[in-house]
């Protein structure tokens, strides 16, 4: 008896059979598949997430982020003569309005009527489910880019740190205030800093951009893994193990070696993959902070009916409207150029 032509033979592989008796096996027997989705392509976004857990809540208005920034003195200081004399105080214009917009980010989200009657009985894994779940992921993983970018010319993307930390010469303002003639309002902003390699030159990286913040340290730096490991080779390269007389370990003792995060000058210093290479910033959180509004976070819309539009389907939307604010530019800093780190070059997962 001949085989049917139609049943396509599979590959020989393992306890499966090929030819006819595995085509036959195939039609008969279920696919042994796990019920999880695996995903491949994103990447963590540690900066982002340490700003959400800190995020202050905005609501509505013009200008829904508005901060008054002095730039000037009120009164001035004078030394006194016997006479106990002083010039009159006048009264100086010294405050000046930053004002920020929040940003919407949206991720549209169909569901097709067919889907559903389609897994209805026989799903492995809901497609909703995955969509739903791969949403929340996507809006954050474009979140996590756009804080390293120079958004200024897109009125819609949201402020970043690129921008809060120029200082002039990329970003001309900035919270709508020119940096062309206020210098109490650029960032530092520090090319060529190729001799960042090791703890000595993050060391005096930190000083410098704490002696222009006017004393006060930076929060925590966090720079591209790349170089994140070029920095992290000169502690290695500084580490002991210390063994005490009479002591041996044990078959299940663990010896640590080497760190994911280190501590320069008190400075917790930590690596983000959505940080370019050869790229550095520090930053101080009691100036800078994630705005997300009170009323549009992360919410969903919730499914409408497009049959109004000829298709059994339905579509939502997840919103979020947010911004990224510096009230102070001069207390971080935005170093570039600190070369190409541990490896040249790295081809990242994530899809944009």
């Amino acid at each position: 008896m001949a085989f049917p032509n139609t049943i396509q033979s599979p590959a020989i592989s393992g306890l499966t059979p090929g030819g006819a008796l595995g085509a036959q096996l195939q039609a008969l027997t279920r696919r042994a598949v796990v019920p999880s989705v695996f995903v491949q392509i994103y990447q963590t976004h540690p900066v982002l997430s340490a700003f959400l857990s800190n995020a202050q809540t905005a609501r509505g208005g013009f200008s829904q982020i508005t901060i008054p920034a002095q730039g000037a003195s009120f009164v001035q200081f004078a030394w006194g003569s016997f006479a106990g004399d002083f010039a009159q105080p006048s009264d100086v214009a010294a405050i000046q309005d930053s004002y920020f917009n929040l940003k919407l980010g949206m991720v549209p989200i169909g569901f097709y009527g067919m889907e559903a009657i389609v897994q209805s009985s026989e799903v492995i894994v809901p497609k909703l489910k995955a969509v739903m779940s791969d949403s929340a992921v996507v809006i954050k993983q474009a979140i996590a880019q756009a804080l390293y970018t120079n958004n200024s010319t897109n009125a819609y993307a949201i402020d970043s740190l690129y921008q809060a930390y120029d200082d002039g010469t990329n970003v001309g303002s900035y919270g709508g205030i020119s940096r062309t003639g206020n210098s109490w309002w650029v960032g530092q902003y520090r090319p060529n800093s190729i001799g960042i390699t090791n703890r000595a030159g993050l060391s005096t990286a930190i000083l410098q951009t704490t002696t222009g913040a006017g004393g006060e340290a930076p929060s925590f730096v966090v720079m591209n893994p790349a170089n994140f490991a070029t920095i992290l080779a000169d502690f290695i390269s500084a580490e002991q193990y210390v063994t005490g007389p009479g002591k041996k370990y044990g078959d299940d003792d663990v010896i640590n070696a080497s760190f994911r995060g280190v501590s320069i000058m008190g400075v917790p210093v930590i690596y983000d993959p959505f940080c370019p290479l050869g790229e550095m910033y520090m930053v101080n959180t009691r100036y800078t902070a994630l705005y997300l509004s009170e009323y549009a976070p992360f919410i969903f819309s919730g499914f409408e009916s497009t049959i109004p539009m000829g298709q059994i389907a339905s579509i939502g939307v997840l919103i979020t409207a947010l911004d990224l604010v510096c009230a102070k530019p001069s207390s971080g800093a935005h170093y570039t150029g600190m070369g190409s780190g541990a490896w040249a070059s790295l081809t990242t997962p994530a899809v944009l």
